[in-house]
């Protein structure tokens, strides 16, 4: 059996940040599939232990987030499920330095990055920047991490 060589903080810092994503995924997934069975419940909870301006809030931001159909957010959780494998499948994959798992995070972050920009142009935040600098600075250390690999392989 060939021996393990240490993780770079990076990698570590990486695994965690994955790890951190497929627990939001997983909420996600949670609260979507929750909110899909439940929203009648939610509009009775509103009604009875609100006051009427937290009451007035809660109705809008329920009345917006319920507008979309039960089918679309049942197909958003499993979605955010299918995505929080991928992420548990890299987190993995990385952990055990595999040349796949680097492979995979790369291809995956590198087609997301267009679209962070995209986003970040229509209408920026500080979480969405913050998010894509995370992003960004990951796929940056793993492509390199690949290439050198790969040269020294060569």
């Amino acid at each position: 059996m060939s021996e393990q060589k240490p993780r770079p903080r990076a990698l570590i810092a990486i695994v965690i940040y994955k790890c951190f994503t497929i627990g939001l995924l997983i909420c996600v997934a949670i609260g979507l599939f929750l909110t899909s069975k439940k929203y009648d419940d939610l509009f009775a909870f509103a009604e009875d232990y609100m006051t009427t301006g937290k009451r007035e809030i809660i109705k809008s931001g329920l009345a917006q987030a319920l507008s979309i159909s039960t089918t679309k957010m049942q197909l958003g959780a499993i979605v955010a499920l299918i995505y929080a494998a991928v992420n548990g499948l890299e987190a993995v994959g990385l952990w055990h330095q595999k040349a796949w798992a680097t492979i995979l995070v790369v291809g995956i972050v590198g087609l997301t990055i267009p679209v962070e920009i995209y986003e970040i142009v229509e209408k920026a935040s500080a979480v969405k920047v913050g998010v894509f600098a995370i992003n960004l600075a990951m796929f940056v250390y793993l492509l390199r991490h690949a290439l050198e690999e790969r040269s020294k392989k060569h």
